[in-house]
């Protein structure tokens, strides 16, 4: 049985703060496995994040296993390769391809997809699923004993555990950990706009730009000093997704106002690029604009009592860059397959020691290797720029000559490392390897037989699941 579809022995009732897409695939996930999961959000309503995201192979398996196969290819696009380009030129510097029998070795296909598709199909999933999402509603306060959220509006809800997923200023870290996330500007700004295709009409190079092209299913990247844009097309080709990183100390009045739900207008955005981009982005009336920030993962993800969870990015850093959601759909996927086992809330603090356990250093590595990546773009003129544009090149000659087992190794490698991982694998594995010895060892203590964890429930004994709201009042 795949273990999407495996139900807990045990139902727990589990809080969510925070409605992203961290949120909602962990309230989905759990949902699945049995759970009841209510999901609380301070944004007025669903997220209207604009732009797109990449679907690579580690996360699109997790959503085809999950069921959304159709809706995956009803509303995503298959890449295979990003061509880069000079911004300040429009000059082609070279390609980098993945190549398709290397990709199907992952299991999976490489996608692009509008944000709103993404979140959506998440959000209808989840509510369908059982969840109940609650917006307008700002958690003040969590605590541990027994595990609890208190609203802005005084409103309490209790919970066998609270799982934060709202964000890098989380306020359940601040319950785990005692303190606010540290965090300093990185110095850049990612600036995101959706440009539907049908104004693309009369400009015959930009509707040739954006179109999707079957038989090149690449994406552009334009790449200049400390900038680049990068930009793809979704909604089954119908509009264009492009994401501008600009240096803050080049935008009047960045202010310390930050998320996706600042808007700054076009005007004020200093776009001196090659004509063929600059035409493209004079486009957009304005932009939605979140800031970089250089942070840390929490030490620890879950409090001593075993009833606080961090996910996401409360619990570690993401670059705001168009893979960002593959992270946290795979944190749905290990926390899911891991609660589909549990048979007792004393099994809770150990389950949230093994997801950070599995997840750290996955998560340290793919955000080094994002930081890399952006370095990688924003090279200055100069020999270190000539290097990387021949590598790019070089990279582009031989893909069009074909595979090359000595050349295209590296390609294997960091597919198998970053593209073939299987987050379903990795929690069922370590269960295979410590979990059950754990239990063995449980029931070894306690001299009960194989269903030990079950016994208190077949003797009449109850757990108490909270629900509903409990309103204090001064």
């Amino acid at each position: 049985m795949s273990s999407s579809k495996r139900r807990a022995p045990l139902s727990v009732d589990i809080i969510i703060v925070g409605a992203g897409i961290a949120g909602l695939a962990a309230a989905f996930r759990l949902c699945l496995a049995g759970h009841h999961v209510r999901v609380l959000d301070r944004a007025p309503g669903p997220n209207r994040r604009a732009g797109g995201t990449h679907l690579p192979p580690n996360a699109t398996k997790v959503l085809v296993d999950w069921g959304f196969k159709n809706e995956l290819m009803k509303y995503g696009l298959s890449t295979r390769a990003s061509t880069f380009l000079s911004i300040d030129t429009g000059e082609v510097i070279g390609c980098l391809e993945w190549k398709e029998d290397v990709l199907q070795e992952t299991g999976a296909d490489y996608l692009v997809i509008r944000y709103g598709d993404l979140y959506d199909m998440l959000y209808r999933a989840a509510v369908s699923a059982g969840a109940r999402i609650t917006y307008n509603a700002t958690v003040v306060k969590v605590h541990t004993s027994p595990p609890r959220v208190e609203l802005q509006d005084g409103t309490v809800f209790k919970a066998d555990m609270v799982i934060g997923a709202d964000g890098p200023r989380s306020t359940v870290r601040e319950a785990v950990v005692g303190w606010p996330s540290e965090e300093v500007p990185e110095g850049h700004s990612a600036y995101v706009a959706i440009i539907p295709r049908d104004v693309l009409q009369n400009d015959p190079e930009l509707s040739e730009l954006t179109r999707f092209h079957e038989g090149r299913p690449d994406y552009p990247i334009w790449t200049g000093d400390s900038r680049h844009v990068i930009a793809f097309t979704v909604a089954g080709g119908a509009e264009f997704a492009v994401h501008a990183f600009l240096p803050d100390s080049e935008v009047d009045g960045i202010g310390e106002q930050d998320g996706w739900d600042v808007t700054v207008p076009r005007e004020k955005l200093p776009f001196h690029f090659e004509p063929k981009l600059q035409r493209l982005l004079n486009i957009p009336t304005d932009y939605q604009r979140v800031r970089l920030f250089q942070r840390e993962s929490a030490e620890e993800w879950s409090d001593e009592s075993g009833r606080l969870l961090l996910i996401g990015e409360a619990a570690h850093p993401l670059y705001a860059s168009p893979s960002d959601c593959s992270m946290q759909i795979e944190d749905a996927e290990v926390l899911g397959t891991l609660f589909s086992r549990i048979r007792d809330l004393d099994q809770l603090p150990h389950l949230l020691e093994a997801f950070q356990e599995l997840r750290e250093p996955r998560t340290r590595a793919i955000y080094a290797k994002e930081t890399k990546a952006f370095d990688t773009v924003w090279v200055p003129p100069g020999p270190q720029r000539d290097a990387r544009d021949q590598a790019l090149h070089s990279m582009m000659v031989e893909g069009h000559k074909g595979w090359d087992e000595t050349k295209m190794r590296w390609q294997w490698d960091e597919i198998c490392e970053v593209f073939g991982y299987n987050a379903r694998d990795a929690a069922e594995d370590w269960w295979v390897m410590w979990g059950m010895l754990r239990e063995r060892s449980h029931i070894s203590r306690d001299g009960h037989g194989p269903s030990s964890y079950a016994v208190p429930f077949c003797m009449g004994a109850t757990v108490t699941h909270y629900a509903e709201p409990v309103v204090l009042r001064n």
